[in-house]
């Protein structure tokens, strides 16, 4: 009777173990599953640009979406379908329209026209172009995903330049600023690439919740 007894707690103490593993094992789930990046369906409305002026390359448009620079968790990250092209495959896609336009076409700037990615990606991209033998005329391209939406000759005083060969794509400068600590809680909300017309040097222009910074081309 004894030793029945004996087994009969041996078997209780297992099975109230295995209970408490289970249950452990259980809040243990439940506190590793993550949630799920927030998916931003975007829609930009093409603007009907009439002018364009030098200072009209540092003027950027903020996304629909504050993007943070150093997402803390899953629920942080930001996703948008509709943003296909980085900034490099943005210009190239652009400059092949404005050289149909005038062979000497020469950028002037592109900017972001929706919410900037992580990746370095836009819904929407604004580029200008220039040309030596146009005199206050300029070319602006639109893209939307990855098409042309928009082409057109505008007002514009602006001149551009050949982009350095070392330029960088976006998705490098935006790596460099979640390196730094000042931006470790900040949002990223437009970005360009602009020529500086006083000294016809080439910038990243990085608009964040805290401030805007300006990156120059090495």
């Amino acid at each position: 009777m004894r030793k029945n007894l004996i087994i009969v707690i041996a078997l209780a103490v297992l099975v109230a173990g295995g209970v408490l593993f289970w249950n452990s094992a259980r809040k243990e789930r439940k506190i590793t599953v993550r949630g799920k990046p927030r998916v931003i369906e975007e829609h930009i409305t093409i603007p009907d640009t009439q002018a364009v002026n030098e200072a009209d390359a540092r003027l950027l448009e903020q996304g629909a979406v504050a993007v943070p620079l150093v997402p803390k968790s899953e629920e942080e990250k930001v996703i948008i379908p509709q943003a296909e092209l980085t900034l490099k495959e943005g210009y190239a896609l652009a400059a092949d329209a404005a050289r149909q336009w005038d062979s000497d076409a020469l950028p002037v700037f592109v900017k972001s026209l929706g919410t900037v990615t992580l990746e370095g990606k836009s819904s929407s991209w604004q580029a200008m172009f220039s040309s030596s033998g146009k005199k206050n005329i300029g070319y602006e391209v639109i893209l939307q995903g990855k098409n042309i939406v928009s082409k057109k000759e505008i007002a514009s005083e602006a001149s551009g330049a050949a982009i350095p060969q070392n330029w960088k794509d976006l998705e490098e400068i935006i790596r460099e600023l979640q390196q730094h600590p000042l931006y470790q809680d900040a949002s990223i909300t437009a970005a360009s690439f602009h020529l500086n017309p006083d000294n016809k040097k080439w910038y990243y222009g990085i608009l964040t919740s805290k401030g805007a910074s300006t990156i120059a081309v090495e």
